[in-house]
């Protein structure tokens, strides 16, 4: 090795030796040390992607539940991926709307609003649920909410979770309408669907919370059909898929067809896409996503059996071509049907791109035996194709079971930077569970 005494080789080596033999019970510590770290370095590196991180939560679930704040049911509606790892779930905790924060290891954060929660009821509305979640490049948390009474409102909290008060009124902007889904435009602006008068509309409300007039007629569209899932393009484009419900553990999932429509950045309706600003799928789209070509995937649900006891749901995706037209070169002319074995009660609710152009969509997959409903957590990935990828959990399929008498369904996705699938849900109305599943 040469003199190696003039770069500080030589005496850290003798320094080593001396701690050596003077202590060989740190030394057995340090290589227990080292041999358990290679052993669960090598554990993570052979799981197989789709399996559940055990470094997450208790063996890849985080769950909540509690009976405070009167009692009522805890869900979980929507989760965003904060900029440092951290995630937020929003939905309901007892009778009111709630917020978590789980750091990246899946716990509770108690930096958190009163550890780790959030509980509110913005503009003293009854009972009420947060359905739209979004987190701003500042760290500031927006929600839409409804309840009882059938007013719509949109909330925005500091990255603590208290109130933001620089937004509407004391941290609340209320809306003529219903509140439904909500998205983010790239300037601030936030666009939430809704309804008013029994009409599907949407509107945009400035950073500040004041509606913004330059949409639609005083900051207010009308919308062809009900929103049940939203996204954005690139330019800006408003995509609204119609025909699903609400994502929920149902006897009788919706397998009726849907559509999808696009408005222009002023909330008018852009006839230059599909049919005067439509475009049919044969699935109702519960979500939606745009690839970085351009093209529209619409995932919910399809029959994957016909039967006179009952037809066999399936996960349904769709692929339209930026004009609206069908993208024939996914799965079989354009649309996927997956089913889930031993599965009959089937849905989609939520579908990511990986940065690869992999598809993973999400829901439930279950049995209904009498009147016990059983249901659990289900993902599919696909290739760009549109064919299973066999290398994720059981020839492309992940199902994760809560318990005999579970009703646990998937309502949102994340994919987080290191490829991690990130999803979070409800169980039978009464447990938050978030699951974290390996990517690759």
């Amino acid at each position: 090795m040469g003199n190696l005494k003039g770069f500080g080789v030589q005496p850290a080596l003798e320094r080593a030796r001396v701690r050596i033999s003077c202590s060989p019970k740190r030394v057995f510590q340090t290589v227990l040390f080292l041999c358990l770290s290679l052993i669960c370095a090598a554990t993570l590196a052979s799981a197989q992607a789709g399996s559940l991180d055990p470094t997450f939560g208790t063996g890849g679930i985080f769950t909540f539940s509690t009976t405070s704040n009167g009692g009522g049911s805890n869900s979980a509606s929507a989760i965003a991926l904060q900029s440092d790892g951290k995630l937020v779930v929003a939905g309901q905790v007892g009778s009111r709307s709630g917020l978590l924060r789980l750091n990246t290891n899946g716990t509770l954060d108690t930096t958190f609003g009163t550890a780790g929660v959030v509980v509110s009821k913005l503009g003293g509305v009854v009972d009420q649920l947060f359905v739209g979640l979004a987190i701003q490049s500042d760290g500031k948390i927006v929600v839409s909410a409804t309840g009882i009474p059938a007013r719509g409102q949109v909330g925005r909290f500091n990255p603590n979770g208290s109130p933001d008060t620089t937004f509407g009124t004391a941290g609340v902007a209320s809306l003529s309408m219903t509140a439904g889904l909500l998205v983010l435009q790239t300037d601030g602006r936030i666009i939430v669907t809704g309804a008013s008068a029994g009409n599907a509309s949407m509107a945009r409300l400035q950073s500040n919370g004041q509606l913004d007039t330059s949409f639609g007629t005083n900051g207010q569209a009308p919308l062809a059909a009900g929103a049940g899932s939203i996204t954005l393009q690139a330019d800006g484009k408003i995509l609204i898929g119609s025909g699903a419900f609400a994502a929920a553990a149902v006897l009788n999932p919706a397998n009726g067809a849907g559509a999808v429509a696009r408005y222009n950045t002023n909330g008018s309706l852009d006839k230059s896409f599909g049919i005067s600003g439509l475009a049919a799928s044969i699935v109702a789209p519960s979500a939606l996503a745009v690839q970085s070509d351009g093209k529209i995937l619409a995932a919910g649900s399809n029959v994957s059996q016909l039967a006179l006891s009952g037809n066999v749901g399936g996960f349904g995706l769709v692929r339209l071509n930026s004009n609206g037209s069908v993208d024939t070169t996914l799965g079989t002319r354009g649309g996927v049907t997956t089913a889930f074995p031993g599965a009959s009660l089937t849905d989609a609710f939520a579908v990511i791109l990986q940065s690869n152009g992999d598809i993973v969509a999400a829901g439930e997959a279950g049995n209904a035996a009498t009147s016990q409903l059983t249901e659990s957590f289900a993902l599919a990935r696909y290739l760009g194709t549109g064919k299973l990828d066999s290398t994720f959990g059981t020839g492309g399929l992940v199902t994760t079971n809560f318990g005999n008498t579970a009703a646990a369904f998937i309502t949102s996705l994340v994919l987080q930077s290191d490829g991690k699938i990130v999803a979070a849900g409800s169980n039978a109305g009464n447990t938050v569970e978030v699951a974290r599943y390996l990517g690759q």
